[in-house]
């Protein structure tokens, strides 16, 4: 198929539009790897806590909000080379998120290591503590499918499917696909 002239500017004006972007945002964060892109959209809190490696790409619209809960202003969030990071990604790193090389994370998926407190029926929950509750990791090579949640203190093992939709609070094995609401093992990936 050959391509138009409007869809080949319009593509040239696109990777403009992302390296630009990255370009503005990159020298804000802890580290940041070589030919890895931010697209436009994105909402950072405070990425001089958040490490990314080589050849990460962050899509539109992700929320990655990091704080420095111990304390020794390191950084809470890494993600390691090759990630993928899709649309509306919401990534809450109070303490230690890790997202090792490979990992593919599909759009709109929650991973938080912290929560909202609620034990003070008197004050609104907004202003309870929203405490670390538990280190999140996503080893190499798995996947997060659409609209998953990955709650405080879940580990998500190499090569293993989290299906779409799913609330994680247990880890998931290598090689292993996960589902449901609460998440349960569906099946172990034959490894050969």
């Amino acid at each position: 198929m050959k391509m138009t002239l409007e869809t080949h500017v319009w593509q040239r004006l696109s990777s403009l539009k992302f390296r630009l972007c990255t370009l503005a945002a990159q020298w804000r964060f802890a580290s940041w790897g070589r030919k890895s892109r931010l697209e436009p959209s994105s909402k950072l809190l405070y990425p001089n806590l958040i490490c990314v490696g080589d050849h990460v790409h962050i899509c539109e619209h992700a929320w990655l909000n990091a704080k420095d809960d111990r304390g020794d202003g390191q950084p809470t969030l890494h993600i390691g080379d090759h990630a993928y990071l899709g649309r509306f990604i919401h990534i809450n790193a109070w303490r230690s998120v890790t997202i090792e090389k490979h990992v593919l994370i599909a759009d709109r998926v929650f991973i938080s290591d912290g929560g909202h407190q609620y034990a003070d029926p008197r004050v609104p929950i907004r202003y309870q503590p929203d405490p670390f509750l538990g280190p999140v990791v996503l080893k190499e090579g798995c996947w997060i499918g659409t609209n998953a949640v990955i709650l405080p203190g879940v580990t998500i093992g190499r090569n293993a499917v989290v299906a779409a939709n799913a609330v994680v609070s247990i880890d998931v094995p290598d090689h292993a696909v996960a589902g449901g609401v609460p998440a349960r093992i569906l099946k172990q990936l034959p490894v050969t």
